[in-house]
């Protein structure tokens, strides 16, 4: 492991988070209370239950540079990238951010993760952030963006970028060497 980048909630996403509990929780006490008998609440606490759960299992912990990849690691997913095929990273202020509307995922529940659709582009764009600021996209060779947050965006970006001209001398020096062993 090269370094570890970890994710970090800011207040707003605290608050969020909080929010939407305690919300979730007063309708299932309230569903208790009110609607004693039926069907429905047993069926909305099961739903939220399992919302809940899946969404604690996808919130992202760590962005970790290997010696040639780069993980985003959440609770219980792992999200990679061959640092070779990544074909551009940059830094993106909050105010672009302004056009990406979710589509599956979470939206300030402890963290803002999942699906997102860009508005201004027309395309869809996979989110890992933590906080709605520090954003660094990341694009692919197959032009597939994914968008983290990091307080050490520049550190992240340097980082990779040199374990990519790191892996690119490798796999040139492999080249030669196949070369000569082929003559």
């Amino acid at each position: 492991m090269i370094r570890s980048f970890s994710y970090n909630f800011n207040r707003r996403t605290k608050l969020s988070t909080a929010f939407t509990l305690i919300g979730v929780l007063l309708i299932a006490v309230a569903l208790y209370l009110l609607y004693t008998g039926g069907f429905f609440s047993a069926w909305f606490l099961s739903f939220m239950a399992a919302l809940v759960g899946l969404m604690v299992l996808s919130i992202p912990r760590r962005i970790v540079l290997l010696d040639d990849r780069v993980e985003i690691q959440c609770v219980c997913d792992i999200t990679e990238f061959d640092v070779r095929e990544i074909a551009s990273m940059r830094k993106m202020e909050p105010r672009e951010m302004r056009w990406v509307i979710r589509l599956f995922g979470a939206a300030g529940f402890f963290g803002y993760y999942g699906k997102y659709l860009d508005l201004k582009q027309f395309e869809i764009v996979t989110i890992y952030a933590s906080e709605w600021d520090n954003f660094v996209e990341i694009t692919d060779i197959y032009d597939s963006r994914t968008i983290v947050s990091c307080r050490e965006a520049d550190n992240l970006i340097n980082t990779i970028l040199q374990a990519k001209a790191l892996c690119q001398e490798q796999d040139e020096e492999a080249e030669k060497e196949e070369v000569q062993e082929a003559i």
